[in-house]
């Protein structure tokens, strides 16, 4: 049986007018030039945004009358489109994750924007996008794909073979019994404190402004004399003082991100909330986890700390930049009880990790080395400095080659997952990986490699719209035989 239409909340229409001018605002920008150009009247340009805001309000208001949604006791149908009616059915059983997200604008209508995601959802990009539904009818929703999830007994109702009443209200709630949570792990205002000051991102973001204002403090210079006069003095401070103003900034942005981070265990999935003034909310089947990987970049390896990433089948409607964490930091004595208790079916007890024996140091460093030393060579005939920052660079790679030929390994944890071990950049990654989830594998060798008894082995799964690689680079094709002949089994 499928109820009545229902309608997002009026709210939704201002939601819609924002995101059409955020749209089309280059559009708007390119008119306003031209009629500068025209040498227009202040009346012609209130006009024009006038005229602007208007066809956008009047999309949003056409937008919201065709977006209407219909739940049953099985699944979720939306009907949206202006041009082209599009139709979608969700069934619950089939509703993989379901992300909502508390912004501020919204809390004060107890309104949360809402995605259902199913294995067919592309990445970046939900099945089903609510811009704002009641809390109460969420609740419903979540208890909805519980139910679906769980075999039901049949009720006293359909046992007499009477007709279900059709009545939202009663189907849909809201009540249902809380479940205590089997784990639960909060990351305190200090932890994520340290999470943002050993990112390599929030350094990354330092740099890349820093050589901007670098860049344009001549131009700075010429506007005022009094600047001239003070000099390479100035210019420092000013330098000092903007990089750190935004590495604070950057920081800042970590801890709105994930203030109040929580995940919680409940029924066979992770319950992950978090963020500050848009608080987030994602249900995570385990059933999704394709793997995880433990990162731990040179920062946190002095602190002996760690982050872990979960690696999601297709299906996941996150940003490209934001990706989603087990735990954003954790120490590393607390690493393996941590994620045994969270993940009982996985095992992560470590006991002899398997290393090349002898690796031939040449092969990894060859191609950084050879560039780096080009690359040196060449700019030291124009520029001094671009040759000293060839060399850093450079040398970083070749100093990270060497790491990866000393630390990289692999493990049989049990007959269904594999630690693979491995150097990206300048992090230390571990990947643990379910048999069962990896694509395929394969061995890539030359004739000189092969000669010396040498390949590269490489395990593949699928995670979003992508794939995701652990590999194992000159390592000894016995070993490789192993990993082979484990992946068959």
């Amino acid at each position: 049986m499928i109820y009545e239409k229902q309608r997002l909340p009026l709210l939704c229409i201002g939601l819609y007018w924002f995101k059409n001018c955020k749209n089309f605002l280059v559009l708007a920008f390119l008119l306003v030039f031209k009629l500068f150009n025209d040498a227009p009247s202040l009346p012609m340009i209130l006009g024009g945004i006038l005229l602007f805001l208007l066809v956008c309000l009047i999309f949003a208001v056409l937008s919201y009358t065709r977006f209407t949604f219909q739940i049953d006791q099985t699944s979720v149908l939306v009907n949206k489109g202006l041009f082209i009616q599009k139709q979608t059915i969700l069934p619950f059983e089939r509703i993989q994750t379901i992300q909502e997200n508390h912004y501020f604008y919204l809390r004060p209508f107890k309104l949360a924007e809402v995605k259902l995601e199913s294995a067919a959802s592309s990445s970046g990009e939900a099945e089903i996008l609510f811009p704002a539904l009641p809390l109460a009818l969420i609740a419903s929703i979540e208890a909805s794909k519980k139910a679906a999830a769980t075999p039901q007994e049949p009720t006293a109702q359909a046992a007499s073979g009477e007709e279900p009443t059709n009545n939202y209200a009663t189907v849909f709630s809201g009540e249902e019994t809380a479940n205590p949570p089997l784990e639960t792990f909060t990351l305190k205002f200090k932890e994520i404190f340290l999470f943002s000051i050993t990112d390599f991102s929030v350094f990354t973001l330092v740099l890349v402004i820093g050589y901007n204002v670098i860049d344009n403090i001549p131009n700075l210079f010429t506007y005022a004399s009094d600047l001239q006069q003070l000099g390479l003095l100035f210019g420092a401070a000013l330098l000092l003082g903007l990089l750190i103003l935004f590495f604070f900034l950057a920081i800042a942005r970590n801890l709105f991100r994930y203030y109040g981070f929580t995940v919680e265990t409940n029924q066979q999935q992770l319950l992950i909330t978090q963020g500050l003034f848009s608080k987030r909310h994602q249900t995570i089947p385990l059933a999704r986890i394709q793997g995880l990987s433990v990162e731990q970049n040179l920062y946190r390896r002095i602190f002996h700390l760690s982050s872990v990433k979960l690696l999601l089948a297709a299906g996941s409607s996150s940003e490209s930049d934001d990706t989603v964490y087990l735990f954003p930091i954790l120490k590393e004595a607390q690493l393996t009880e941590t994620l045994t208790r969270f993940l009982p079916e996985w095992s992560f007890q470590q006991t002899a990790l398997v290393k090349n024996p002898r690796p031939n140091f040449w092969y990894f460093c060859r191609w950084p080395l050879l560039i780096g030393l080009l690359a040196v060579g060449i700019s030291a005939f124009f520029f001094w400095w671009l040759a000293l920052i060839f060399f850093v660079f450079f040398g970083s790679f070749v100093l990270s080659s060497i790491w990866r030929g000393k630390i990289q390994g692999y493990q049989f944890l049990d007959n269904h997952v594999l630690l693979c071990q491995t150097i990206r950049g300048l992090t230390k990654v571990t990947a643990y990986l379910k048999k069962n989830k990896i694509q395929d594998f394969t061995v890539t060798t030359t004739y000189w490699q092969h000669k010396k008894g040498l390949g590269k082995s490489q395990l593949t799964i699928k995670t979003e719209d992508t794939l995701t690689e652990s590999k194992l680079f000159y390592f000894p094709l016995t070993e490789a035989e192993k990993l082979r002949r484990w992946f068959l089994s």
